[in-house]
């Protein structure tokens, strides 16, 4: 087989089945005879050496055909894409005012759709409930730790099986009576929260100036409670300073402050009276001593609210205005 043979079959299977013309064997041709012409000692190594160096130049110029013609059914080189943008905070805008600490996060907060409430307690305790369950089986409680602007909560306890869990999320204050978050580190199931979620919380105690001014004495259309699961949740005083917490299995807690107990123990309904008699743990009370309310009537504009006379004030307590407003619903 002659030297041109051989290299168009060469170059055929290079360039997988290009077409080599003859004007192409003839310019490869040339270029060897110039090659043998120069005379080296080693002329099969030179030979070859040209013949390889054709390939090559015959090679280049069939990709360039190919890619050019746009046959070439191979992926083109992966090209680098811009970088993605560094250094910008999607929630910063959202995130805006004070960082969190143990003081201005202290006290009981409230879901702005009023669906769940949540308290910070010295040094480190923290609950949350969607049906007004802060002090009494709550349904998430645990411990909880600053480190700039994010709240590292370890949950362990609690009515639902969130023990064990780690939630996470930014936090700020931007102004005086509102805490957002945003999640990091979500809880599972009744824990709450999904990655990215935003919550924007009301400050319930010490009362802000947003939830004093809520006001339900001169709203129409009161009426006599007409069972007891409409007195479950936590209620708001009118015109804020306390939180009375009446649980369905017979407990309440009062708290005042930045949701500091005073007074705690049993409460009861009998037709048009709610009756609270404080505990033997109670902080500002003596065992026995009731509170009662009469004449109890509820009222239910889309936020309900319920009023009384106070019949009984057995430990004088200053927690006993005539109007209450739910914070929120206990549903049970």
């Amino acid at each position: 087989m002659s030297i041109e043979e051989r290299l168009a079959r060469d170059i055929q299977a290079v360039t997988r089945g290009v077409i080599v013309t003859e004007s192409d064997l003839r310019d490869a041709r040339a270029g060897i005879d110039d090659r043998i012409e120069s005379s080296r000692p080693d002329r099969r190594r030179t030979v070859v050496g040209a013949a390889a160096a054709a390939v090559i130049v015959l090679v280049l110029g069939a990709a360039a055909f190919l890619t050019l013609d746009g046959d070439d059914t191979a992926a083109p080189p992966a090209t680098t894409g811009p970088s993605p943008t560094s250094g910008i905070d999607n929630n910063a805008t959202f995130l805006t005012g004070s960082a969190p600490t143990s003081d201005n996060i202290r006290g009981v907060w409230r879901l702005d759709n009023g669906g769940l409430l949540m308290r910070f307690a010295p040094p480190d305790l923290v609950t949350w409930d969607r049906k007004g369950r802060l002090l009494e089986s709550p349904t998430v409680q645990g411990r909880y730790a600053i480190d700039g602007d994010t709240i590292t909560i370890d949950v362990d306890g609690g009515a639902a099986s969130c023990g064990g869990q780690r939630i996470a999320m930014r936090a700020s204050v931007p102004f005086e009576g509102e805490l957002r978050f945003v999640f990091t580190r979500p809880g599972l199931s009744a824990c709450n929260g999904a990655s990215g979620e935003r919550w924007v919380m009301q400050q319930v105690m010490p009362t802000s100036p947003d939830m004093a001014q809520l006001a339900f004495s001169q709203e129409v259309g009161w009426a006599p409670v007409a069972v007891e699961s409409r007195l479950h949740g936590t209620w708001l005083a009118e015109g804020g300073g306390y939180l009375l917490e009446l649980a369905s299995n017979g407990r309440y807690h009062v708290v005042t402050g930045k949701g500091d107990p005073v007074d705690g123990g049993t409460w009861s309904w009998r037709g048009s009276r709610l009756m609270l008699a404080s505990g033997p743990g109670s902080p500002d009370c003596s065992a026995g001593d009731e509170l009662v309310l009469g004449d109890l009537e509820v009222e239910d504009p889309g936020t309900a609210g319920i009023r009384g006379t106070v019949q009984e004030n057995g430990c004088d307590a200053p927690w006993t205005p005539k109007t209450w407003i739910l914070i929120p619903y206990d549903g049970s």
